[in-house]
């Protein structure tokens, strides 16, 4: 059986769709489907039902099962082919925006100067970039993986509060600003709808550095990383009872996880990327 069409039908599977799938892989649309065909004709029923995401078929489910270590042991081959002490080359490293702005983008002059033959390619997104289909090289992570052959080491713990401007007259009815869209069900988030269950929010925002800068404008108290908050001009932290918050426990602090597969961990230029990430030891805010 061709390789190329177990690829594309395990693209198709972990992206949840054929034109990401394409995308990965670097081939048209119609090659994707071309693929899937020629591999439902080998298997003589479906794999994939054609729905918005493709949901497997129960013998697309068990092929699935069986291609997973085959892209897993292609991408350990090709890591020992990488496999050299000259540190050159490319690595791509994965994590959300906020991370990039506030913490790594400061750090990378001394990267360079440590790595000056070493290219970084570094995707913001709050999408999880497959690590195991080489994707991605290391991701930053807020939660840690549970499943596949991957290596996770906690690089630091974000603590949270609640901060508003200075300015801001406190009072127990004072406004309260939130999150939402992707971000509206991250622990914080929660946290919040439960402290101020009895009035609804300001504003809600979908990223957290849109939501510091509101709280830099006066408009409401917010929950916010210590780190975050203390970029941000006077800006202070405020007891809970102050502004009405209803708890009974502690915001929960959050880790934040150096992730890379197991078959790229003994690689030279993506163990010099991964010493570079553990020195974080500063606990900047997270975004998601």
């Amino acid at each position: 059986m061709e390789w190329d069409l177990l690829r594309t039908f395990e693209a198709v599977a972990r992206l949840g769709s054929l034109t990401a799938a394409s995308k990965a892989l670097g081939v048209s649309q119609s090659t994707v489907s071309r693929h899937l065909a020629r591999l439902e004709e080998i298997a003589g029923s479906p794999l994939l039902l054609r729905e918005s995401p493709p949901r497997l078929t129960e013998r697309g489910t068990s092929l699935l099962a069986a291609v997973q270590p085959m892209v897993d042991a292609a991408l350990a081959a090709r890591s020992a082919l990488e496999d050299t002490p000259d540190l050159h080359g490319e690595v791509t490293l994965t994590t959300v925006g906020e991370m990039v702005r506030w913490e790594l983008t400061p750090r990378l002059p001394e990267f360079y100067r440590a790595f000056p033959h070493l290219r970084l390619r570094i995707l913001a997104e709050n999408r999880v970039s497959s690590l195991a289909a080489g994707e991605a090289d290391v991701a930053l992570r807020m939660v840690r993986p549970e499943r596949g052959e991957l290596v996770a080491r906690k690089v630091y713990t974000a603590s949270y509060a609640f901060f508003a401007a200075s300015s801001l007259e406190l009072h127990p009815e004072v406004p309260w600003l939130g999150l939402t869209g992707s971000l509206a069900g991250i622990t914080e988030q929660r946290y919040a709808d439960r402290a101020f269950a009895t009035r609804p929010p300001r504003l809600l925002v979908e990223d957290v550095e849109s939501l510091g800068l509101a709280v830099q404008a006066g408009l409401g108290v917010a929950i916010l990383p210590r780190g975050f908050a203390a970029r941000l001009d006077e800006v202070v932290e405020v007891p809970p009872q102050r502004i009405g918050a209803q708890i009974s426990d502690r915001i929960p602090s959050r880790d934040v996880w150096m992730v890379v597969h197991r078959s790229k961990q003994h690689v030279p230029r993506v163990r010099a990327v991964m010493g570079w990430l553990g020195g974080m030891t500063r606990a900047p805010g997270s975004g998601a």
